[in-house]
């Protein structure tokens, strides 16, 4: 039944926005305040869409050229959750209905996802945090 499960995942495409440590850390004041007055996502620099493949995530721009590829075996951690780099008061909502997935790499560098379901109106992170979980186990 496993085996079935995860079968249903695989080549599963999703609408997604991103961004990377380093854009996060490059925020500042102004930034965190038009992220709450407006509603847009200023952090959350790329998106596109997330395909899942057997071997890992793949990270599609607006005109579907490839902008990352994520192998399983290069996943160092996954964590649902606000950090110091992507604390609460980033989301409208103080994170309350949603928390960001964060990937970190192998090599340290980290990746935030925000996924949405498949009519890209609710955010889908937990389920996807524990599918990755289960699948990294």
């Amino acid at each position: 039944m496993q085996s079935n499960k995860r079968n249903d995942w695989i080549n599963r495409v999703r609408s997604v926005r991103w961004c990377y440590d380093f854009e996060l850390a490059k925020r500042n004041q102004k930034n965190d305040l038009l992220m709450l007055t407006t509603g847009i996502f200023p952090l959350l620099q790329h998106k596109g869409r997330l395909l899942l493949t057997d071997n890992g995530i793949e990270l599609f721009g607006k005109s579907n050229e490839k902008k990352e590829e994520i192998p399983f075996d290069l996943i160092e951690t996954i964590y649902l959750g606000y950090d110091d780099l992507y604390p609460p008061r980033l989301s409208k909502n103080f994170g309350y209905a949603w928390s960001p997935l964060r990937i970190t790499l192998k090599n340290g560098a980290q990746i935030y996802l925000i996924i949405y379901g498949s009519m890209d109106l609710l955010i889908r992170n937990k389920a996807w945090f524990e599918y990755l979980k289960n699948t990294l186990a």
